[in-house]
């Protein structure tokens, strides 16, 4: 398997980069061992080769230092890769889904979302789902909710090109593994980059850049030639560089609330930038540039409320105020931009989810499009159910606009209504369908299966089920729409139930709807016969044989002859046969 192999050489990689994270580290710590001895020894021998020893040694470390961080980067994504690969072979061998499942973005009342098991445990979000930031997870659960119908072609390009980059792939979801977020830290971020950012006054900054300067040439000169003017007004610019910093230092503060150690995430952010810039040169606007430049301005500003520091650092030189005035500067030029650069991180997420998806189904296949309405597919299956127990079937919807589907309980009438949606939903989002071939006109996707009582607001089961139809019905009086509905009607009498049925399918004929309705009343079925044009009827069976009941899930044509409620009853002693 590819990924035991890429598992395998990301551990190898790892252990190299481990190996030179310990010399460096020690080698770090004997740079300043050694400069420590050769600046004693050159303030002692008053000598210039251990002062420029001493200063080589210096260099080295800071050197080093930059080394360091490199390695260690290297080192975290190695380790990132060996989770992702590790991820992947449990999720083929284990069915141990790797990612969250987007619960979180559950959305009540939506026409398929949860009858389709889209979201939540176990659901399709959760087998797809390969993101790391909030933004990914939260634009991947758009775009299984409210697909784009018109750029599938183009989602389709895109997802095919990227599905045999598994290297780039990994190494890009490897860096944005590097992302801690939330939803809370983007809110702060876009209200501070769309906040007023008002320049500096000309004079503080001209005042800036030159009292560090008369500062110390002042002390230098006065108290190294015993000059009493110049050692006063060295004493007044201390005095007046400190007031002018503490003037600014809780301007400084505001500015950076909420964002202490942001500067890593955005690094970490500008890494995956430049992952999307080197591999779609279209896209290449240097923002990775611009999100480094604004990660190291926060970080710098970080040691502002550090007193001990950044007292004597802004008295001597005005670094943070300088800092500052930089952030207030990369505000006004780039604050409009970052969520759009932000959002190409998610962006590039989903897709690599996507081509993640295809590279792990090679048989799924493209599904071609016609505006001729019609919906084909041949060995359709569960995408989510395992290829060795996975039943397919063909189903052709076109002049024939809506079927009526029958069988006997668990004969699979529920899985085959959640394959044809699931699949309805894969190619509209771009992805390959799992079918052997697929002809398909995407419609608007509408399912009711599963409705549920709503405590919370005193909604009734059937009142929720009508509400729901209601919701259909309204749709197709804008357009043409595929409805998948199970079993309608199931909150009141078997009379009214049949009645409303019927004349719910002859409602949804009158507005041309596509689709299938299951039921297991044999009354409905014989709406077939006034409407031969427009309606067929399809059935799975059900069958006992030795005392055993079995189904093969094969869809058939015509009306389900086989009933087993009553049987399975008998044989678990709830009822007694009567002889």
């Amino acid at each position: 398997m590819i990924y035991q192999e890429r598992l395998e050489t990301a551990k190898l990689h790892y252990q190299q980069y481990h190996k030179q994270y310990n010399i460096i580290a020690f080698l770090r710590v004997l740079a300043i061992v050694l400069g420590g001895l050769t600046i004693y020894k050159a303030i002692g021998e008053n000598s210039w080769w251990w002062a420029a020893t001493a200063l080589c040694l210096i260099i080295g470390f800071f050197a080093l230092i930059v080394k360091h961080k490199n390695i260690a980067t290297q080192r975290a994504i190695a380790k990132a890769t060996i989770k992702i690969n590790e991820q992947e072979i449990a999720f083929f061998s284990q069915r141990v889904f790797p990612a969250d499942n987007g619960a979180a973005f559950q959305v009540e009342n939506h026409p398929y979302a949860y009858d389709l098991d889209v979201l939540g445990e176990q659901s399709l979000y959760h087998y797809l789902n390969r993101t790391h930031t909030f933004l990914g997870r939260k634009l991947l659960a758009e775009r299984l909710l409210v697909p784009n119908r018109s750029a599938i072609e183009e989602q389709q390009k895109e997802i095919k090109k990227l599905t045999p980059e598994l290297a780039w792939r990994q190494r890009f979801m490897a860096h944005a593994s590097q992302i801690d977020d939330s939803a809370s830290l983007y809110q702060r971020l876009q209200q501070w980059a769309t906040g007023a950012a008002a320049p500096l006054h000309k004079g503080i900054v001209l005042y800036s850049i030159i009292a560090p300067i008369l500062l110390v040439a002042a002390l230098v000169i006065g108290y190294g030639f015993g000059y009493q003017l110049l050692q006063s007004i060295g004493k007044l610019l201390l005095t007046l560089n400190m007031l002018v910093f503490f003037s600014f230092i809780g301007k400084m503060s505001k500015e950076k609330l909420g964002f202490e150690h942001t500067y890593a995430m955005l690094y970490a952010f500008k890494e995956c930038i430049a992952q999307v810039e080197t591999h779609f040169p279209e896209k290449n606007e240097r923002a990775s540039t611009h999100i480094a430049q604004l990660s190291r301005l926060l970080d710098d500003l970080d040691s502002v409320s550090n007193i001990l520091v950044s007292i004597p650092l802004n008295i001597f030189s005005f670094y943070h105020l300088h800092r500052y005035r930089a952030l207030l500067q990369w505000k006004r030029t780039y604050g409009t931009h970052i969520a759009q650069w932000l959002e190409t991180v998610a962006a590039t997420e989903v897709l690599c989810s996507f081509a993640n998806f295809a590279y792990n189904n090679p048989h799924f296949v493209y599904p071609t499009f016609n505006n001729q309405y019609r919906i084909s597919f041949e060995d359709v299956g569960h995408p989510l159910i395992a290829e060795n127990e996975r039943i397919t079937n063909n189903i052709t919807l076109d002049e024939a606009h809506f079927i009526i589907l029958t069988g006997s309980n668990m004969s699979g009438k529920s899985t085959f209504l959640r394959t044809l949606g699931v699949n309805m939903l894969l190619a509209q989002v771009g992805l390959p369908v799992c079918a052997r071939e697929a002809a398909i006109h995407p419609l608007p996707l509408f399912v009711s299966m599963r409705l549920s009582d709503s405590l919370s607001d005193g909604k009734s089961y059937f009142f929720a089920e009508i509400n729901r139809i209601e919701q259909i019905m309204t749709a197709l009086k804008r357009e043409r729409c595929m409805v998948l509905l199970d079993e309608i009607l199931r909150g009141t009498n078997s009379e009214d139930k049949q009645y409303g049925t019927i004349k719910i399918i002859e409602r949804l004929l009158s507005l041309k709807a596509i689709g299938i309705v299951a039921t297991h009343d044999i009354e409905v079925c014989k709406t077939a016969n006034r409407y031969p044009e427009q309606l067929q009827n399809k059935s799975f069976e059900s069958y006992i044989h030795e005392g055993e009941l079995s189904f093969d899930y094969k869809l058939r044509e015509g009306i389900c002859q086989n009933k087993n409620a009553t049987f399975l009853m008998e044989k678990l002693g709830i009822i007694r046969s009567e002889l």
